[in-house]
C-alpha cells in the first residue's frame, strides 16, 4: 500500500513539474531493489531504458562526435520495462516474479531517478525434456537426439536452454536429410509444489533427401577463366550425398577461402525438388585473375607498433586447381621514413624488417580440403645497436578443415627450413664481454673497456645457421567475442621438433650434423570470468608457458628467432620488446689463456639475445568508457630464462599501468602506460629510477594484449 501510495505521490509531483516547464528530464539513474540471483548490470542489458551519460561524454558528443547524447526519461515506458524484466524473470525460472517501478524527479537539477522493486520468488528447475514426432527416425538418429534432451535435473530451468535444444535438434535433423524438418511448439509443464519444469518438444521431420544436380551459374570479368567442374571440386557437393545444410554452408566457405569469387552464394532449389532428390544451385561472380594490392601495414611484430607499407601481385587459379600465386613486399618499422633512408644492414640507427616472399594457396592436398600454403622468402630484421638478421627459407603450412561438434577450433601442421644469419654490432658484442670481465678482479674500469673492445674488434661478428622445425599447432577459442571477449576462455599448444630430417640426412651421409635437436613448446591460456555480468565491460586472465628442451647439441647453437623474451605491448607491459632476457653466462674460464678462436665461439654463443623458458601472465580488466572509447587496468609480471633450471621467483619482474582503447567494428586500437612495480634486472629499486626514463613504458598497439 505504501509502495502504491509513492507512486501516485512521485506521479502527481512529476506532473506537475513537467506543467511548470516544458524543459525535458536527463535519466540519470536506473537503481534495483530485491534482486538478489541477478546482477543490476544483467538487469540493464534487459531494458531498453538507459542512463544518461555525463557531462563530458555529451561535450565530446556535440564536439567530436566521439561521446554520447543525452538520455531522456519518458514516463510512458515503465510499464513496457516492467513486463521486459517480469518477461526475463519468467524465462529464468521465476515464474511468479512480481516487477514494480517509480521514478523521482528533480526540478532543480531537470534529473530523474528511476527505481525497480523486484520481489524474485522461487527458482524452478528443469526436471525432463521429450521430445515428440520423431518415431520414424532410424535408432541412430534416435540415440542422438535423446542425448540432446538429457539434462541436469539440478539445472536451473531456462526458455533459452529449451530454444537452444530446439534448435540443435532441427539443425541435426536438417544435417541428416531431413531438408524441410520443422520445430512445431513446446509445452512447459510447472511443478508450483515441487518448482520442478516439464518440457515437451514437438517436431515434424518429413522426408529424408539427397541431392540430385549440381548447377553452377557463373558471371564476372573472369567467369571464363575457371571451369564449372572446378567449382563443384571446391565445393565438394556430390549428386546422391545426403542433404545437409551444414556442408552447403561449408561448401561456400569453401568457395570463398579460394579468394576467386567476388560473391559465390550455394542454395537448394526446393520448388525444383523431384520425389526425395533436391538440386543445389551455386551461383558465383568471378573477378579478374590478376590482382595488385597495396597495403598499409600496422602490427604488432616483435611486440612493437610496427607502421609500414606492403605490395602484391597475384595471379588467381595460376595452373588450374584455384591455386594463388603471389609475389608480396613488406617494409615495416616504428619509424618509416628512417627505414627507408637506412635499409642496408650494417646501419645501426632504426628498429624495423622488409620482408619479400613468393606465396603460393591452394584448397587441395591428396585431393582432400586441407588448404595449403607454400613461402619462399627472405627477411631482413633491423635491432638498432644490438644485432640485425637476414633469414632465408621454405615454409609450407597444412590448415585441416575440421568436423563439426569438435573442441578445436583451429588445427594446422607446418615445416620450415630456414638460414639464418645474424650481425652483431660492435658496441652489442662489446656489452657481451664486459658483462664476463665486470667479475674479473685485478682490472679498471678502463682496462675492462678497452679489453672488450679490442677483442669485439677483431672477431668476426656474422653467425649463420640452418634449422628445421616441424610444428604442429591446436588452438581451441570459446569465448562469446572475438573481438572483445567477456565471458569463456581460449588456448593455444604450439609444439615443434628442431632438426629431426637433417640428423636423419646425417646419418645417411655419414656427415656431421652441427644443429642443435630440440623440442619447442607454448602453451597459451587465457580465461574471461563473468564478473561484470555485461557485455560492455571485461575481466581478463592470461597465462604463457614456453620451453625448448634441448635433447642433443648445445643449448647456445639454439637460433636466437626461436627462443623466448619477454617484454613489449603483449607482454610485460613495463619494459620494451624484448628487453627481458636472461644475463650473458660464460661459465668458468681463464680469458687470457684461451685460444682466439675458442674465445670468439664462446662470444658468439653467448650473444644470441632469449632464453630456452618463459613464464609470464597478466590480469586485465576492460571498460567501456563513452561509445567506442574504454580503458583498461592491468598487471602484467614474467620473464625469460635460461632454461627450466635457470628459474627464480625473485626473477620475476612485476608491472602495472593502465591504458585506453578505441573500438572499431573490426579490431580494437590501445595506448598502455606500463609502470614497473619490481624490477629484477636492473638492481636498482623502482623508487629510486627515474620515472619518465626507466620506469614509465609506453605501448601504441592493435588488438587486446590477450
Amino acid at each position: 500500500m505504501k509502495f502504491i501510495l509513492l507512486n501516485i505521490i512521485s506521479a502527481v509531483l512529476f506532473l506537475n513539474v513537467f506543467a511548470q516547464s516544458e524543459r525535458q528530464y536527463e535519466l540519470e539513474s536506473i537503481s534495483y531493489i530485491g534482486n538478489s540471483y541477478f546482477s543490476d548490470a544483467e538487469l540493464n542489458d534487459v531494458i531498453s531504458l538507459r542512463e544518461s551519460p555525463g557531462s563530458v561524454s555529451q561535450y565530446l558528443n556535440n564536439l567530436i562526435g566521439l561521446g554520447e547524447e543525452a538520455v531522456y526519461f519518458d514516463s510512458l515506458s515503465l510499464p513496457e520495462e516492467e513486463l521486459k524484466l517480469k518477461s526475463f524473470y519468467f524465462n529464468n525460472g521465476f515464474f511468479d516474479a512480481k516487477i514494480s517501478s517509480t521514478y523521482f524527479p528533480d526540478s532543480t537539477d531537470y534529473e530523474c531517478y528511476v527505481v525497480f522493486e523486484i520481489r524474485e520468488g522461487r527458482l524452478s528447475r528443469i526436471n525432463k525434456i521429450t521430445a515428440f514426432g520423431l518415431n520414424d527416425l532410424s535408432a541412430y538418429h534416435k540415440r542422438m537426439i535423446k542425448g540432446m534432451t538429457s539434462v541436469d535435473t539440478t539445472e536451473n530451468y531456462s526458455y533459452s536452454k529449451i530454444s537452444g535444444i530446439n534448435s540443435n535438434i532441427t539443425n541435426y535433423l536438417r544435417n541428416n536429410g531431413y531438408m524441410l524438418a520443422e520445430f512445431d511448439s513446446t509445452t512447459i509443464y510447472i511443478d508450483t509444489m515441487k518448482n520442478k519444469v516439464e518440457a515437451k518438444l514437438y517436431f515434424t521431420h518429413g522426408k529424408k533427401y539427397s541431392l540430385s544436380e549440381i548447377d553452377v551459374v557463373k558471371s564476372g570479368v573472369g567467369k571464363d577463366e575457371v571451369d564449372t567442374e572446378l567449382i563443384k571440386e571446391v565445393a565438394d557437393l556430390n549428386k546422391g550425398d545426403v542433404y545437409s545444410e551444414y556442408n552447403i554452408r561449408l561448401a561456400q566457405s569453401r568457395l570463398y577461402r579460394t579468394n576467386l569469387f567476388n560473391i559465390a552464394y550455394v542454395k537448394n532449389e526446393i520448388e525444383d525438388t523431384v520425389g526425395n532428390n533436391v538440386p543445389i544451385n551455386i551461383s558465383t561472380e568471378i573477378g579478374n585473375m590478376y590482382e595488385i594490392a597495396p597495403e598499409i601495414i600496422m602490427n604488432n611484430e616483435d611486440n612493437r607498433f610496427n607502421l609500414g607499407l606492403s605490395v602484391g601481385f597475384s595471379k588467381k587459379n595460376f595452373l588450374g586447381g584455384a591455386r594463388i600465386l603471389t609475389l608480396n613486399g613488406s617494409i615495416a618499422s616504428q619509424n618509416i621514413f628512417e627505414f627507408l633512408k637506412n635499409i642496408s644492414v650494417y646501419n645501426t640507427t632504426v628498429i624495423g624488417y622488409a620482408d619479400l616472399r613468393l606465396i603460393l594457396e591452394q584448397p587441395f592436398l591428396f585431393g582432400e580440403n586441407i588448404l595449403t600454403r607454400s613461402e619462399l622468402y627472405t627477411t631482413l630484421q633491423k635491432r638498432r645497436d644490438e644485432y640485425n638478421t637476414t633469414a632465408n627459407g621454405l615454409k609450407f603450412t597444412f590448415n585441416f578443415e575440421l568436423p563439426e561438434f569438435v573442441y578445436l577450433t583451429s588445427f594446422n601442421t607446418s615445416w620450415n627450413f630456414e638460414n639464418l644469419k645474424v650481425l652483431y654490432q660492435q658496441n652489442y658484442l662489446e656489452n657481451v664481454f664486459k658483462s664476463y670481465l665486470n667479475n674479473v678482479e685485478n682490472l679498471t674500469p678502463e682496462q675492462k673497456d678497452s679489453l672488450a673492445a679490442a677483442i669485439a674488434d677483431k672477431i668476426v661478428k656474422v653467425t649463420s645457421s640452418n634449422n628445421t622445425l616441424l610444428a604442429f599447432n591446436l588452438g581451441a577459442n570459446k569465448t562469446d567475442d572475438f573481438t572483445f571477449p567477456t565471458r569463456g576462455y581460449k588456448t593455444n599448444l604450439l609444439i615443434g621438433n628442431a632438426n629431426a630430417l637433417p640428423l636423419l640426412l646425417s646419418k645417411i651421409t655419414n656427415e656431421e650434423l652441427k644443429s642443435p635437436l630440440y623440442f619447442r613448446t607454448q602453451i597459451d591460456f587465457s580465461v574471461f570470468p563473468s564478473i561484470y555480468h555485461s557485455n560492455k565491460n571485461a575481466f581478463g586472465i592470461k597465462l604463457r608457458v614456453g620451453l625448448i628442451d634441448v635433447y642433443k647439441g648445445l643449448e647456445s647453437s639454439v637460433p636466437y628467432n626461436q627462443r623466448f623474451t619477454a617484454g613489449g605491448s603483449n607482454s610485460v607491459r613495463g619494459w620494451q620488446s624484448r628487453e627481458l632476457v636472461p644475463e650473458f653466462s660464460f661459465g668458468e674460464f681463464d680469458f687470457t689463456s684461451i685460444s682466439p678462436v675458442d674465445l670468439e665461439a664462446i662470444l658468439l654463443d653467448q650473444a644470441a639475445p632469449g632464453g630456452l623458458f618463459l613464464l609470464e601472465g597478466s590480469i586485465e580488466t576492460r571498460n567501456r568508457l563513452i561509445g567506442n572509447i574504454g580503458t583498461a587496468l592491468f598487471l602484467d609480471w614474467g620473464n625469460s630464462w635460461a632454461n627450466a633450471k635457470s628459474f627464480r621467483f625473485d626473477q620475476i619482474a612485476v608491472s602495472t599501468g593502465f591504458g585506453f582503447r578505441y573500438y572499431t567494428d573490426f579490431i580494437p586500437f590501445r595506448l598502455d602506460f606500463g609502470i614497473k612495480l619490481y624490477d629484477p634486472i636492473s638492481g636498482v629499486p623502482v623508487m629510486r629510477q627515474r620515472f619518465w626514463k626507466d620506469t614509465l613504458q609506453i605501448h601504441f598497439a592493435i588488438g587486446e594484449a590477450f
